[in-house]
Parts: C-alpha cells; structure tokens; sequence
C-alpha cells in the first residue's frame, strides 16, 4: 500500500505548476519585484491547490531580515478589530510573515507587560498597536532597540512611529449637524470611558460640533461607565435599562450617540423592552458599521468605518515601514450611514 508523503510543497513545485520560475515565486511572495497580473493569478491558484505555506524563518535567514509581527489589540472578541486583523493576515501570510496577536483587554498594566516582553523581539521586527493608552516611554523604548512600531486606530503620534487612524473629528460634526437637521432637540454620548485616544477625540469633537450647532446646557449629555469597555452589547444594555428606569424620558436626549455599534444595539434592546420606539421616541447612532447593524430591527445610522480596507492600508504601511523603516502616517476618512434608527 503506497504511503502519502508528508512533506511540504516546495516552492519548485508551485514554480512548476504555475509555469514560472521559481525566482518570479519568490517576487510574488515577498513583493521585491513586480509580477504581471496574469501570473501573479497562475502562482496563487497553484499555490491553493498544493496547500503551499512559505518558510519564513528559511527566508528570514536568507534576507538576513525580521519577518516576525506582533499585534497588541485591546478586544479580540470585538468583531471591528478581528474583521480588520483578518484582512491584514491574509496579506501577511501571503507574503511570508509571522503574525503574533495579542489582547490586553482595555487594561493599561497588561499593555505594559505585553510590550516589555517584546523588548527581546529579533531587531527589525514590528509591533502594531491598537489604541493603546499610558504606553509612550515603552514605545519610545521599543524604537530604541530597533523595533519598528505602528500605532493603529490611534490619531496621535509618537516620535519614531508610523500610524493610521481614522478621522474622528470632521465626521462627528457632519452626524450633529445630521441630529440638528432632523430636529432634535437634546442629544447625548453614550460612551466606554474615556481611556483610549480615539475615544477622547469623539468624546470632545461630540462636545465641539454640539456646540457650534446650538446646542447647550441641559440639551447636551455624555454619560459613561467603566463596565462599558467589556462586553459592550451586554453592558450597553444593562446600563441603560437603568438610565431607563432611573430617569423620566422628559429628562433624557431624544437621540443617542453611541461609541460603538455594538452598545447601540445593546442600547436598542433596552429601549424597545421599556416600550419605547426607535426613531419616535429615542433616535439612536452607533460607530463602526459593523455587519450586523445593517440587519437589525430597525436598522441602526451608524458611522461607516471600513474594517477590511483598514486593514489593507495597514498592511501597505507595514509593508512600507518593514522594507524601508521609514515612518509613514495617514488618516482614514469616515461618513455617516443613514438607516432607519434615526
């Protein structure tokens, strides 16, 4: 009885099976130089089919160069950093790299910890951080041992440090002008607290653009928990079915603003088990346009943050800052979706 080999493909084989050299498969895995579009799609189908994964570590050493990511995220279970991490990954690997990831769970000494530990990281490597808060001499010290560092999802920047993040502050004032046009009257942030950078930023561009629209005093409210960081469908619920039974409706916004799609919905689930409608009596804005608020009933206004082209113009930095450790900013603009919720 004739035995399956157990050995891996070889690049010669995906060479050969595509029809190409296997110098133009190693062009198309590593990016060093250009490979035509018609081949590019042979080598990939060829690569597919015999379920070839590349050596990094067998590359690494013949470059003579780091081939190792490491991703720190503060929310794994959250669905708007695994979209952004799955689209990242694929171009990742396709290329060769080691991607390690991480969760620090919102907790600023666990941040540290996991950062610290990368201080050991072979030179070169690079490490991506989402949000993060309370980290700058860490990171400055990361730079100091010859670690590349990009700070994802995060609008200020570190000396030495490459970023993306998305626009938080021109699109909060486009969503109040939205509130102020379809006539409400009093509206609040329903928000986790303010740890994060991001977070900050649309707590004070709310406060801003609230302002420069007319609205005042009681007839703007922000109201935040620290429960909200974790679990955010689960704690956006809780909160506000006590916000709910707590406080008369006179006394509270007629429109929502969420930090994320994920306490909206929670928020909704709320809102509808006291008997109240969405948009008549509450109207209710969330941030991320995750899939699911697309589906739900009714459909939630939410700020479009695209995940998967996040996460491919993060990889096109990495790429970048990987092969020249040049540091590399850019912003991500973001607009308003405009459902049934409000």
């Amino acid at each position: 009885m004739k035995r399956h080999s157990s050995k891996r493909p070889t690049i010669s084989q995906v060479a050969e099976r595509a029809g190409v050299s296997a110098g133009t498969v190693s062009n198309y895995l590593n990016g060093t130089v250009s490979v035509s579009p018609d081949r590019s799609i042979r080598i990939q189908e060829a690569i597919d089919a015999l379920h070839y994964v590349p050596d990094p570590t067998a590359s690494s050493l013949r470059r003579k160069e780091a081939r190792d990511i490491f991703v720190l995220t503060p929310d794994l279970n959250n669905m708007f950093y695994t979209k952004i991490l799955r689209s990242y990954m694929d171009l990742a690997y396709k290329e060769g790299y080691n991607i390690n990831i991480s969760s620090y769970e919102y907790s600023r000494d666990l941040e540290k910890r996991m950062l610290s530990r990368l201080m050991s990281a072979r030179k070169g490597s690079l490490v991506v951080i989402f949000n993060g808060f309370g980290d700058e001499d860490l990171i400055e010290a990361l730079i100091q041992h010859d670690l590349r560092v990009i700070l994802a999802d995060r609008n200020k920047t570190i000396a030495g440090t490459s970023s993306l993040s998305f626009d938080n502050e021109n699109v909060l004032f486009d969503l109040v002008r939205f509130l102020k046009e379809k006539g409400f009257r009093k509206i609040g942030l329903f928000t986790e607290p303010l740890l994060l950078e991001n977070i900050r930023l649309r707590h004070d561009s709310f406060l801003k653009a609230a302002r420069y629209y007319g609205y005042s005093g009681d007839n703007i409210t922000v109201y935040f928990d620290e429960t909200l960081v974790l679990n955010k469908m689960n704690q956006g619920y809780l909160n506000m079915r006590r916000i709910l039974n707590e406080t008369p409706i006179q006394s509270l916004p007629d429109a929502w603003v969420a930090s994320s799609d994920n306490l909206a919905i929670g928020i909704m689930r709320a809102i509808n088990e006291a008997g109240y409608r969405i948009p008549d009596d509450f109207g209710l804005v969330g941030f991320d346009n995750l899939d699911v608020s697309e589906f739900i009933q009714p459909a939630l206004t939410t700020v479009n943050q695209d995940q998967v082209y996040f996460g491919s113009k993060l990889w096109d930095i990495s790429r970048r800052v990987l092969k020249t450790n040049e540091c590399v900013n850019n912003t991500i603009m973001q607009n308003l979706i405009i459902r049934s919720s409000c």
